[in-house]
This record gives structure tokens, C-alpha cells and sequence, in this order.
């Protein structure tokens, strides 16, 4: 009997691509776990805040390579995922105007590298954290997250990871090699990419096509509002860890990276869940707008869940965590104050990502995009006031401040749609 309970559980589509998803997102969220109180033993707290500062700013132009494909060149493949045609020039002409930012960027990156003091002394970390820009702008996750195939997803994450993994530990031996970190986790972003992207070109017959350059550049304008709002999101999001090592030095940037490591687990997760259900919302959505409403509460309210009950455990084991990533004993009680205001933070970022994925599923872009550019501005001048004048705990309470204000928001815009009540 139990075995044949496996086997229909296993036959259900949703929790087997869930399985195979899940699989694949663990490697991606234990990975940094793993390399972080090595990168901490060998090149201290200070190397380990300029990684932070470098992989931030890696991040923050990803948003910029991406430039919204993520969320409607994903939608726009879930919806027409049968029309190969379609599928075909969308991926080509998104494909197109990845290049064309790319070349911007690396201009741009340069001269920011080049001739701003802030950069210019640590510029072989800022460097080198640029091919892992490179390799987002082959990933081509984003295609098959519309697709619904976790499969291939999966195998993208486990490679990468592995390889960024074996790189960190066979090569990193001493204090200054912090600079290669960042490269390395391009590096196995670029062949797990490029192997991705080979099996989409195969399967789809991938090939330009005469009108790609007007596609791309009509992508360019159709995007431009999002992306910039997405930009203003990854400052919010990225920037601290600059601010935080401009104004309190490398050792207090290493200090907010451990706890950020942390939180960004969680902020990993509820992402990994976002894409997850993503394509599956807007389809449910764009058929029924109550079912597909229902879907979202029930997806959301068992993640919610799960969210809390890991807050907790990681509430209670708070000392052993932090001695796992080498954490002085002078230093374990302000480190376990710092710790336990961070783990707020997933609390109310849960909701945050919630109701972000119904504003895009019901079509509030512009909604969105005027809230994250308004919230990321004031979110900076946020943390400059608070880092400046509590320190490095100002940060993370900042960060809770700012979800709150981003949280009702999003409800005023909401609530004329639905009965968020119900």
C-alpha cells in the first residue's frame, strides 16, 4: 500500500518537478554555507567583506544583463509555451539585447573600476567578479522556468555550484587569493550556462532571425520601466554592504556578510519558491482570476509556514550557527544580537515576495515599478542615517523598516482587486 502511495505521489507532476527543483536549489543554498567558514579561516573577515563588496556589485549588474527577462520573458514562454515559433524569436531576441546591454555594461564597469577611488583599490575583486556577470547573461534559467523544466534547471545550479565549490578549495590557499572567489563562482556559472544553453538551441532549432535587432530593441523599450525599477530594487538590496564597508571599513562589511549570508539563505529560498510557482500562478491567473487567486493563498500560506518554523530553529541554535562560521568568542555576543534582529527580516520578506508575484501576475507593473523605485531611494538614505548613527545593527533594522513601508503598499494597490481579508 505505501509503496503504491509513493508511487502516484511521485507520478504527481507538481511534487515530482518540486523534488527535482528542490534538489537543485539545496545545492545552491548549502554551497556558500560550505565555502564561507573556509573563505573566513584563510582570508579573515576584511577579504571576506571585500568578496561581499565585489559579489554585490556582480549582482547588481545581473539586474541590468537580465533586464526583466526573468519575469515576462518568463511569463510570455508559460503563456505561449506551445507555439514553438514564438518561443523561438523571443528567446533569440531576448538572447540579442542580453549582448547588447553586456557591451554597455563592460564599458561602463571599466571606467566606474578604473577611475572611482572606492573601486579602483580593490579592482582586480571587481574585475574578476564580472564574469560571473558573463555567465548570467548565458544562464538560461529563465527560459526553462517558463517552460516548467526543473530538470535541466537543476543540473544548471549543481554543476555551477560544484565547480565554484572544488575551484574555492583547491585554489584559494592564501589570504590575498580573496580576489579569485567571486571569478570562480563565474567560472561555473559560464560552463553550466553554456551547457543549458547548447540543449535550448538543439531542442528549438535556435537561430537568428531578420527582424531580431527591431525585436530586441523594441524589448529595450517595453522593459525599461521594470528593469530600472529592478535596478533601484538590487541598490536596496546590494548597496548596504557598500555602504557599510565605505563608512565601517572591510572587517564590519566581513561581519554584515556573515549575517547577510545567512538572510540571503532565506531570501534564496523564497526566491527559488517565487520562480518555482511563478509560471504556474500567471497561467492559473490569466485562466480564472478567483482559481488562480486560490492557488496563490494556498502556495503561500504552507511557504509562510515553513518560513516561520525555520526562523524559529534558527532563533534557538543562533550561538552554534554563528561558531560554524568561525566566529570569535569576543565577538560571539554582539555577532548573536546582530543575528537575531537579521532573522527578522525573512519574516516580513515572505510577505513582501508574496504579494510582489501578484502584482505581476495581475498585470500592476507599473504599480510595482513606481513602488520600488520610490521605497529604494528613500531605503538608501534609510540606511546611510542608520549605519552612520547605530552602526553595523542599523542595518538590519533599516532592512525591517523598509519591508514594512514596501508591505503596505503593496496592499493599498491590491486591496481594490481582491479581499486580501479573505
Amino acid at each position: 500500500m505505501f509503496k503504491s502511495i509513493g508511487l502516484q505521489v511521485f507520478k504527481n507532476s507538481r511534487i515530482k518537478n518540486g523534488t527535482i527543483y528542490g534538489i537543485g536549489q539545496i545545492v545552491n543554498l548549502i554551497s556558500p554555507l560550505v565555502v564561507m567558514p573556509y573563505l573566513i579561516t584563510i582570508c579573515e573577515k576584511e577579504g571576506l567583506g571585500k568578496i561581499g563588496v565585489g559579489f554585490s556589485f556582480a549582482l547588481i549588474c545581473n539586474v541590468i544583463v537580465d533586464y526583466g527577462s526573468y519575469i515576462n520573458g518568463t511569463k510570455a514562454i508559460a503563456i505561449g509555451r506551445n507555439q514553438v515559433e514564438s518561443i523561438n524569436q523571443k528567446i533569440v531576441s531576448i538572447y540579442v539585447m542580453k549582448l547588447f546591454l553586456l557591451a554597455i555594461l563592460l564599458l561602463f564597469s571599466f571606467l566606474l573600476i578604473w577611475f572611482v577611488p572606492f573601486f579602483k583599490q580593490e579592482q582586480a575583486v571587481f574585475f574578476l567578479s564580472l564574469l560571473y556577470v558573463l555567465g548570467q547573461v548565458i544562464n538560461p534559467t529563465w527560459v526553462f522556468q517558463g517552460l516548467e523544466n526543473y530538470k535541466w534547471i537543476s543540473c544548471i545550479n549543481i554543476i555551477s555550484k560544484l565547480i565554484y565549490v572544488v575551484a574555492v578549495f583547491s585554489f584559494i590557499n592564501k589570504k590575498e587569493d580573496y580576489i579569485y572567489a567571486n571569478a570562480y563562482l563565474g567560472v561555473g556559472l559560464i560552463v553550466s550556462s553554456v551547457i543549458g544553453l547548447f540543449y535550448l538551441i538543439k531542442k528549438y532549432h535556435l537561430r537568428f532571425y531578420s527582424s531580431v535587432c527591431k525585436d530586441a530593441i523594441e524589448l529595450l523599450k517595453q522593459d525599461f520601466s521594470l528593469t530600472i525599477s529592478q535596478l533601484f530594487l538590487s541598490f536596496y538590496q546590494y548597496l548596504p554592504i557598500m555602504i557599510i564597508s565605505y563608512l565601517g571599513g572591510n572587517a564590519m562589511a566581513g561581519q554584515y556578510r556573515i549575517i547577510d549570508q545567512i538572510v540571503m539563505i532565506f531570501r534564496t529560498y523564497l526566491q527559488m519558491f517565487f520562480n518555482f510557482i511563478y509560471a504556474d500562478v500567471c497561467l492559473q491567473i490569466h485562466k480564472n482570476l478567483k482559481k488562480g487567486i486560490t492557488h496563490w493563498l494556498q502556495y503561500y500560506g504552507l511557504n509562510y509556514t515553513v518560513v516561520v518554523l525555520l526562523v524559529i530553529v534558527a532563533f534557538v541554535c543562533t550561538k552554534p550557527i554563528l561558531l560554524f562560521f568561525n566566529i570569535r568568542s569576543n565577538e560571539l555576543d554582539a555577532m548573536n544580537i546582530f543575528f537575531k534582529i537579521g532573522l527578522i527580516i525573512p519574516l516580513f520578506m515572505a510577505i513582501s515576495i508574496a504579494l510582489k508575484q501578484l502584482l505581476f501576475a495581475l498585470n500592476k507593473n507599473k504599480e510595482y515599478i513606481n513602488i520600488t523605485i520610490g521605497s529604494s531611494i528613500f531605503s538608501l538614505l534609510v540606511f546611510f542615517i542608520f549605519i552612520k548613527n547605530v552602526g553595523l545593527e542599523g542595518a538590519f533594522l533599516a532592512i525591517i523598516f523598509i519591508e514594512l513601508v514596501v508591505i503596505v503598499l503593496y496592499c493599498i494597490v491590491l486591496k481594490p482587486l481582491i479581499r486580501l481579508e479573505k
